[in-house]
């Protein structure tokens, strides 16, 4: 990887961080879910917790949409 590409990467994650930290600390704990389920669970349930991440990746993004629709319009309804 060149130090540009983790340049714009760095760049990425410090603007999720600073611009929408719930979404990231949702991702961050995701991950952190993930990761025990893959450790500490039955080989045969571990197959599975590649759905149990995209379950919770795809609920956090519906609901930090919606939140962003909300603020959006508490935004427009203020200023018009």
């Amino acid at each position: 990887m060149s130090s540009g590409a983790l340049k714009g990467v760095g760049e990425a994650v410090w603007g999720l961080l600073v611009e929408d930290g719930s979404l990231a600390v949702g991702i961050v704990a995701a991950l952190l879910v993930t990761w025990l389920a893959a450790t500490f669970l039955a080989e045969q349930v571990r197959d599975e917790v590649g759905w149990l991440l995209l379950a919770m990746l795809s609920l956090l993004v519906v609901f930090n949409l919606r939140a962003a629709g909300h603020h959006a319009r508490r935004t427009a309804s203020t200023n018009g």
